[in-house]
């Protein structure tokens, strides 16, 4: 997989992949939370706590989408100053 450099892109590209990155995370976002009440939830009723190590797999995808915001951010910050 190639490595993205954002320092090669414009303003206009930062700006537009700050906006996919932020809703791929927060879309991320909502459905881990669902998805994490759901299994609790399945756990405690069918008395099989292995569902909760299944959901707990998908966090660190979550990890990785934020630091890409981060950098994309940060991009967006030192061209505007």
């Amino acid at each position: 997989m190639k490595k993205e450099s954002f320092t090669d892109l414009s303003l206009e590209e930062l700006q537009s992949k700050e906006k996919t990155y932020k809703t791929a995370f927060l879309t991320s976002l909502i459905l881990q939370i669902l998805l994490g009440v759901l299994t609790i939830y399945l756990a405690i009723v069918k008395k099989q706590f292995a569902f909760i190590a299944i959901s707990s797999g998908v966090l660190p995808s979550l990890i990785f989408m934020y630091q890409n915001l981060k950098k994309v951010r940060e991009q967006i910050t030192k061209r505007v100053q």
